[in-house]
């Protein structure tokens, strides 16, 4: 399997771009804007890009099933952690956070977002990848986020060019895409729990009506999210996350 890039000065969402052009693409590719004016992360929020940071859109047309279809966030994840570990090495805390961040040094850098569009009789799936590659969002924009967030740049002091970054991000995908295809999403898992942040120590899930307090012991074969309070686990399917710093 390849990619094909396909790299623009300006666009208001990759995301959008990308499901736009679905209908007229038969091999997976990889949109990257330089400059994205009205992306979108999860609930709807404003994802914030300055000028510097990466903003694309990994499109593929799948005959999944949308739970399976929903565990690529997952893939991507570790496509992007791998990415992004290439570039700092080591002497850096590198980690994941449910259901789709990536922290740096316990600072939010990543964010991932999935959006799907039928087509035909496929399914289209759009993984819309933001990371702040050089800066951080302005502070009158951060009362939507759970965990501080932070740039590669700003922890690492490593500049990273967000086209070849994409190239990078695009080889990573496709390796890991074909372990989830030969051997399913329990390796996937097995991969992400050793890279999960705060494994073992109690967090906080908020949904929109209750609020979970327990143990992160795991995610299970589904991607939920498994939290353990007085010997009884509960699963979750959707949440905000915080933790004892956030």
């Amino acid at each position: 399997m390849k990619i094909d890039f396909v790299i623009l000065d300006e666009i208001e969402s990759t995301n959008s771009e990308a499901l736009r052009r679905a209908k007229f693409v038969d091999k997976p590719t990889f949109i990257l804007a330089k400059k994205q004016t009205n992306g979108r992360g999860r609930s709807a929020r404003l994802w914030v890009d300055p000028v510097g940071n990466f903003s694309g859109t990994i499109l593929i047309k799948l005959d999944d099933d949308l739970q399976k279809l929903a565990l690529r966030s997952f893939v991507a994840a570790i496509s992007v952690y791998d990415a992004i570990d290439e570039e700092i090495g080591s002497g850096h805390q590198l980690s994941l956070k449910w259901p789709n961040d990536i922290l740096l040094n316990e600072k939010k850098i990543c964010g991932i977002l999935l959006e799907t569009k039928k087509i035909d009789n496929a399914i289209a799936l759009a993984i819309g990848i933001g990371i702040n590659l050089m800066s951080v969002p302005r502070l009158e924009k951060l009362s939507q986020f759970t965990t501080e967030p932070g740039s590669i740049f700003n922890e690492s002091g490593i500049e990273i060019d967000p086209v070849e970054f994409c190239k990078s991000i695009a080889n990573h995908y496709l390796f890991r895409e074909s372990q989830f295809q030969e051997m399913g999403f329990s390796k996937i898992r097995e991969i992400w729990m050793k890279r999960a942040a705060n494994v073992g120590k109690e967090i906080v899930a908020r949904t929109p009506s209750i609020e979970y307090r327990g143990v992160f012991d795991s995610i299970d074969e589904k991607g939920q999210l498994v939290l353990t309070n007085n010997m009884e686990q509960t699963k979750i399917a959707a949440a905000e996350i915080f933790f004892s710093n956030g």
